[in-house]
């Protein structure tokens, strides 16, 4: 499930001028105005306007901000720079510009440093890194949220700290390896928020809470946080859009989706009144999802046209705000609504959005980029701690002052064990780290997405009825023609051997279509086993007719895409293979992998050779020594030397931008060999001539790496 959770923008940075604590009307300020000199006072005014006017008219507020900016420099007063570029900055947010709102945000920090206001730098660092989390870039985001920590701990601002702490733990809540992090940092966030007394702080860091026991499925528990936080958010006037989602949320899980529905569109509408349009934009998508399940429920097939209404302005408001996770949403709801439709191109095209979007935000780069710098601040924490134990200790040392030399000697004893102690603790750091990126990489290879599982259920129902009518056909044509040899002397001879020659016919056709309907079966009985939530246990398999299912698959799949494709495939499997324990759902997306690759390639040289290329591609198994060896190779156009290298790496291709690929398939490949069956894989290539993947698997698969690493973290 697609997680976006509550981040807090900070969008006063505090008072510069008495004007800003009093808050008057617009239309007092805009009287005002023209009686004041050009000097603070004018600027402070022009500020408030736009503070007043970001929510309702942005495009107005900019203007008073720009003017605000104009003052500044012919005055000198580089404050009322730094918050005119914030408050345009928040006009642009408002309007999901967030290019703008990063430009003008960047240059408001500089002038907060500049000036060294750090309660400035401390905000906008926060609200910078909350646009990169809107945009799902999650490490990038946690880098400003932890930079926005430290100045405010320095600082001593509890609020800011609370802030700060409530904003990490919505990154690390996105991956369910962090989600006890996450909880951590909540807690903390919530401690501080109930001690300095802020209703607005309290209800964020509560409605957070709540969903991390949506997270593990405590729905009672979520539901009692969130009505927590909707009676804070009553003492503050904060925006409840975000809230109500989340209720709506824990509705539909408990089944409830006529309530869900409800309280998704009063979400809209709080969202709606105060311009919070990525909150509009979670409602549009969580109210589409009701409909839709409400039309499956309640046999309403109105109730799709809704659905579908919903989520195409769910995906334009996202598109526009350039929010991937619900970009992701309202991709993967459309896809399920053209199938609904029969409309397989365009569902297709949103599938390809929805993988695309996906993979983008669930890169194993970006995870373990989240645990290093997590790790680093958990370490600097730590060494400031020791260091600051240690301080004290040679303070304590120097006030005793130590009259003999058995003192001494303790006292040094004292430290080294501080010293030992210290380099302990990083090692234990880096053992953690180490840990996390193994579990991460786990995660990865568990997860091979729902469309393979859709498409199999789809086809296994009229399957069935192919399978059971053409076995059918074959029995009755068995006694077809035993009635026919009984009457061979009532019918003409050309009658008779005209009617044998027919039930011949029908007999043969009748067998082929059983035949193949069999291997189709065992085909979505493979698909359906590539698709279970989980990697699958290890277990021996005949790897020649798991390799021959996949790569059928493989070839058919692409020729649904590319009709006129055709090449020669050449099988050169060992008879006497043993069985080979590994986990076939893995083993069977690696061969998907790089056989689709092969057909690309040859299918690319075939379109530049024409009628005198002959594409071909060979897979063979054999036995050597305690290793079984899995060959895959094609005679297209080759990979260049200089790129060989590059091959395994993540989002590295040399397919097209405009083909989707993410470059991640030979990354994944190589990973679920290496790492996933301790085996090799390797590449041999020749430029222009042919293409050639080796795979070395074990025979008796040894100790799994990755458990031993699951279960060193579940003891630590």
């Amino acid at each position: 499930m697609t997680k976006r959770h509550f981040v807090i923008v900070m969008l006063l940075l505090g008072a510069i001028s008495g004007l800003r604590g009093q808050e008057p009307a617009i239309d007092s300020l805009k009287a005002l105005l023209p009686t004041l000199k050009d000097d603070t006072t004018k600027v402070n005014t022009l500020l408030e306007l736009g503070t007043q006017l970001f929510r309702s008219q942005p495009d107005e507020a900019i203007l008073y901000s720009e003017d605000a900016i104009e003052l500044s420099e012919q005055i000198n007063f580089p404050k009322g720079r730094a918050y005119a570029l914030k408050n345009i900055g928040l006009s642009h947010y408002i309007k999901g510009n967030y290019p703008e709102v990063l430009n003008y945000w960047e240059q408001s920090l500089d002038v907060f440093r500049s000036i060294e206001d750090q309660l400035g730098v401390s905000n906008l660092l926060n609200n910078l890194g909350a646009v990169y989390f809107n945009q799902g870039d999650d490490p990038r985001a946690l880098e400003y949220y932890l930079q926005s920590l430290r100045v405010s701990e320095e600082l001593g601002n509890q609020l800011r700290i609370a802030t700060a702490l409530t904003n990490i733990g919505a990154v690390y809540l996105n991956n369910p390896v962090n989600y006890d992090k996450a909880r951590q940092y909540y807690l903390r966030a919530l401690d501080i928020s109930e001690e300095i007394g802020d209703p607005a702080a309290i209800g964020t860091s509560i409605v957070n809470l709540g969903e991390t026991y949506i997270a593990n499925e405590k729905l009672d528990s979520a539901l009692y946080f969130f009505q927590r936080a909707l009676e804070a958010y009553d003492d503050s006037g904060g925006n409840k859009a975000y809230i109500l989602n989340n209720i709506a949320k824990v509705n539909a899980l408990r089944g409830d989706h006529r309530k869900a529905l409800e309280f998704h569109q009063e979400a809209l509408q709080e969202a709606g009144e105060v311009e919070a349009k990525l909150e509009m934009t979670q409602s549009l998508n969580g109210i589409a999802r009701s409909y839709m399940t409400l039309a499956e429920q309640e046999q309403q097939p109105e109730y799709y046209e809704q659905a579908f209404t919903y989520l195409e302005r769910a995906y334009q408001e996202a598109r526009e705000g350039g929010w991937q996770h619900e970009i992701q949403d309202a991709a993967d709801g459309l896809y399920q609504l053209y199938k609904v439709r029969n409309n397989y191109p365009m569902a297709l095209r949103y599938h390809e959005i929805y993988e695309s979007t996906k993979d983008s935000l669930l890169n194993e780069e970006n995870i373990n980029l989240l645990a290093l710098m997590g790790a680093e601040y958990d370490y600097e924490k730590e060494k400031q701690q020791l260091e600051f134990e240690h301080d004290n200790l040679i303070r304590r040392q120097k006030s005793i002052q130590l009259a003999t030399a058995a003192g001494l000697v303790v006292a040094l004893l004292f430290i080294g064990f501080l010293i030992q102690y210290f380099r302990l603790s990083r090692k234990r750091t880096s053992e953690k780290f180490e840990a996390q990126r193994q579990l991460v990489r786990q995660d990865k290879l568990a997860s091979l997405g729902q469309i393979t599982a859709g498409i199999a259920h789809e086809i296994k129902n009229p399957l069935n009825f192919v399978t059971n009518f053409a076995e059918g056909s074959v029995e009755l044509g068995d006694e077809l023609a035993e009635l026919l040899q009984e009457n061979e002397e009532r019918l003409p001879t050309e009658q008779y051997e005209l009617m044998q020659e027919l039930l011949g016919d029908i007999q043969g056709n009748a067998k082929i279509i059983q035949e193949n309907g069999i291997r189709a079966d065992r085909v979505v009985k493979r698909m359906m086993e590539q698709a279970r939530a989980d990697r699958g246990e290890a277990r021996k398999v005949d790897l020649n007719s798991l390799v021959d299912e996949n790569i059928y698959l493989a070839y058919h799949g692409f020729r649904a895409n590319v009709p006129n494709f055709y090449a020669d495939i050449e099988r050169n499997f060992d008879p006497q293979l043993p069985q080979v324990e590994v986990i076939p759902q893995d083993i069977g997306r690696v061969v998907l992998n790089i056989f689709q690759n092969a057909c690309y390639a040859i299918n690319e040289k075939q379109q530049e050779r024409g009628t005198s290329y002959s594409p071909k591609i060979t897979v063979s198994t054999q036995v050597v020594g305690q290793e079984v060896l899995l060959r895959l190779r094609d005679n297209g156009p080759g990979i260049p030397k200089k790129i060989q290298d590059k091959i395994f790496k993540p989002f590295f291709t040399t397919k097209p931008s405009d083909t989707d690929n993410t470059g991640l398939g030979l990354s994944i490949s190589h990973d679920l060999i290496v790492i996933g069956h301790q085996g090799e894989i390797e590449l041999d290539s020749e430029p222009g001539a042919y293409t050639e993947f080796l795979i070395r698997l074990p025979l008796e698969r040894p100790n799994d790496l990755v458990n031993k690493t699951l279960d060193a973290v579940s003891m630590s």
